[in-house]
């Protein structure tokens, strides 16, 4: 049951990240002036409910492998590796938090955007990537697809695209604060 609904809340947080990653470039490009704060709560519930159902399970799997008396830190890399490259994506994520407030008219903008706050966004996303690469191969068997390696391909690729795209929204912004 909650291997499911762990499922559903990744599905639900990659739909959200993309809508709210988008929204969020074209703002930062200058191209949208739309209020991004209800989709970007969302989110954050989404990756707080995966992050939660991710640490039971993990106690779940330790707790089992304790009772048996199976080694399970030696000989399972790719287990500590997608735990840790999520683990990687907190600080970037309360970096992102911290630096939007809202301003005077409503809307939520950066402060100044240093070269420090650009760096968190583009680690960030680069956290984002880590994670979902290392990742794809088991969510697409847990959904049971045996014949993934062309799907994971095709993933990786639209999100290669738009990480790039995001990435590239930080910079300009970035470049347009140094201007003034």
């Amino acid at each position: 049951m909650l291997r499911k609904l762990n499922l559903l809340s990744i599905v639900g947080m990659l739909v959200c990240f993309v809508a709210h990653a988008l929204m969020s470039s074209f703002q930062l490009l200058g191209a949208s002036a739309d209020s991004l704060k209800t989709v970007g709560w969302v989110c954050i519930g989404m990756v707080s409910v995966h992050m939660l159902i991710s640490a039971i399970l993990t106690g779940q799997t330790l707790h089992a492998l304790h009772r048996s008396g199976v080694s399970y830190w030696r000989g399972n890399e790719l287990f500590w590796l997608r735990r840790v490259s999520g683990l990687a994506i907190v600080v970037p994520l309360i970096l992102h938090l911290v630096i939007f407030n809202a301003s005077n008219e409503g809307a939520y903008r950066l402060q100044v955007f240093t070269t420090g706050r650009m760096v968190s966004q583009i680690l960030l996303l680069l956290a984002i990537a880590l994670h979902v690469v290392i990742n794809v191969k088991p969510y697409l068997l847990s959904f049971g697809m045996r014949a993934h390696r062309q799907v994971a391909v095709d993933i990786l690729l639209v999100l290669s695209g738009l990480l790039v795209l995001f990435g590239a929204a930080f910079i300009v912004y970035y470049l347009r604060w140094m201007r003034f």
